[in-house]
C-alpha cells in the first residue's frame, strides 16, 4: 500500500468520525507520516522473509544435490566378478576336478586334459603309478592354463560392455550427487578389472611354477631310475 492510499483512508475515516461526532468534540492526534513509515517497515520485513525462504530453499536444493543414496551402488549387481581361484586350496581342487567354489573352471579343465590327451586311457594303464602321476600333472597344468584364459576373455568382454553401460548413464544423472556416486561407480568396476588382471597373472606363475616343479621332479626320477647321473640320457639340462 503506498504513502498516497494510506493517507486517503485516513482522512476519509477522519470526515466520517467527524461528520458523526457534535461540533464541540475534540479530535484524537493522528501521526499519518509514522504510519506510512510503519507501513513501509513492514512491506521491507514481507521482503526480507520472502528473499530468507528463496534462500533457504536454494540452499536445501543444494545440500540434496550433495547428500543422499542415488543408488549407484546397485549398478551391475549381477556381475559375476570373482570366477577365479583366491587360494591353493581353491585352486587345487579345480585342478582334481573336485566339487568346490568354482564347479565350472574344474569341468572346463577336464574337458580340455580329456581333449588334449593322445595317449588313451589303455596305454595310460599300461605306465607305473609314477609315470601316470607325472602324466597327470604334465596334462593339469596347460589345461588349467588355456580353462582361466578363455574364461577370463569371456568375462573380461562381459566386463566391458558393463562399463560402457555405466559410462552411458552419465548422462541421465540428474544431480551432483548422482554423477559423482557415478564416477565413483566406474572407478570401482574399473579397479575391479584390475585386481583381476593381476589375479590371472598370478595364476600363470602358479601354472607355471606347477610346470617347473614337475620337471624337476621328472629329472629326479630319471636320476633315480638309473642310478647314476652319467648314465643320464641328454634331456637338455
Amino acid at each position: 500500500m503506498s504513502p498516497k492510499s494510506v493517507f486517503s483512508v485516513f482522512f476519509v475515516g477522519l470526515l466520517a468520525f467527524g461528520a458523526m461526532r457534535p461540533a464541540h468534540a475534540q479530535f484524537a492526534v493522528i501521526d499519518i507520516a509514522s504510519i506510512v513509515q510503519l507501513v513501509q517497515e513492514v512491506q521491507e520485513l514481507e521482503q526480507q522473509v520472502a528473499t530468507a525462504k528463496s534462500q533457504l530453499s536454494q540452499a536445501q536444493a543444494e545440500y540434496a544435490a550433495m547428500t543422499g543414496n542415488r543408488g549407484m551402488q546397485q549398478l551391475l549387481s549381477g556381475t559375476v566378478r570373482n570366477y577365479l581361484p583366491t587360494d591353493w586350496t581353491q585352486l587345487s581342487q579345480v585342478l582334481t576336478g573336485s566339487s568346490g567354489s568354482f564347479p565350472a573352471l574344474a569341468s572346463e579343465i577336464g574337458t580340455l586334459v580329456s581333449a588334449n590327451a593322445i595317449l588313451t586311457p589303455a596305454q595310460v594303464a599300461l605306465l607305473s603309478p609314477i609315470e601316470q602321476t607325472s602324466l597327470s600333472a604334465a596334462r593339469q597344468s596347460p589345461a588349467l592354463l588355456q580353462a582361466i584364459a578363455r574364461t577370463a576373455l569371456t568375462n573380461s568382454s562381459d566386463r566391458f560392455a558393463s562399463l560402457q553401460q555405466l559410462i552411458g548413464a552419465i548422462g541421465t544423472a540428474a544431480d551432483q550427487k548422482a554423477s559423482l556416486d557415478l564416477n565413483a561407480r566406474i572407478a570401482a568396476e574399473e579397479g575391479m578389472l584390475q585386481n583381476e588382471q593381476t589375479k590371472l597373472q598370478v595364476l600363470y606363475q602358479v601354472a607355471q611354477s606347477q610346470e617347473w616343479a614337475r620337471l624337476q621332479q621328472a629329472r629326479e626320477q630319471a636320476i633315480a631310475d638309473q642310478g647314476s647321473l652319467r648314465q643320464l640320457p641328454a634331456m637338455g639340462l
